[in-house]
């Protein structure tokens, strides 16, 4: 059993895990370790924990999932399913999102965190998923869960746009 992350499970608040964690990231995830491909289902974690208050929900735990339901594809990463439909089994429910500023807005001013897929720039030279927690100032919490550091400032929407390949906003199921 893996172990629950109580301390970072507050609802309302989501938290920042870390994808290279040493309670998970050497643990396999698809064709490599939690610490290089499980960008995915940390993001989600986050996001169940934040919503549910529940600590059960590990990003291995998640990682977990995805292999059995088939949303980890071999040399590509955690498919994009795990995000739209793979929430549902831990009790948060996503909805798509267009890449709109005020739509974004509007969903964390509701509650709704947000998972975004991002190409190459400032998070990743080819694929990562990051997690907006929040708005602050008129810029937006990043929770990134291979890197404290893009975690630790705010970022404006023109920065993120560019690199947002898809959007998900999630609430409790």
């Amino acid at each position: 059993m893996w172990p629950i992350i109580p301390r970072e499970a507050e609802r309302g608040t989501i938290p920042l895990l870390l994808q290279w964690d040493p309670r998970w990231g050497c643990a396999q995830y698809g064709d490599g370790p939690m610490a290089l491909n499980g960008c995915g289902p940390t993001a989600l974690s986050m996001v169940i924990c934040g919503l549910t208050g529940g600590g059960t929900a590990t990003p291995y735990a998640v990682a977990q999932y995805a292999q059995e339901m088939g949303y980890y594809v071999d040399g590509v990463g955690t498919s994009w399913e795990l995000m739209s439909a793979g929430g549902t089994h831990f009790g948060v429910a996503a909805r798509e999102l267009p890449l709109s500023q005020s739509v974004m807005e509007n969903a964390l001013a509701a509650g709704e965190p947000i998972i975004c897929s991002v190409g190459p720039g400032d998070f990743t030279t080819s694929g990562h998923f990051i997690v907006l927690s929040g708005l602050e100032d008129g810029k937006f919490q990043v929770r990134d869960p291979n890197r404290r550091s893009t975690s630790e400032k705010l970022w404006d929407y023109d920065t993120l746009a560019g690199q947002i390949t898809n959007l998900w906003a999630f609430s409790l199921a």
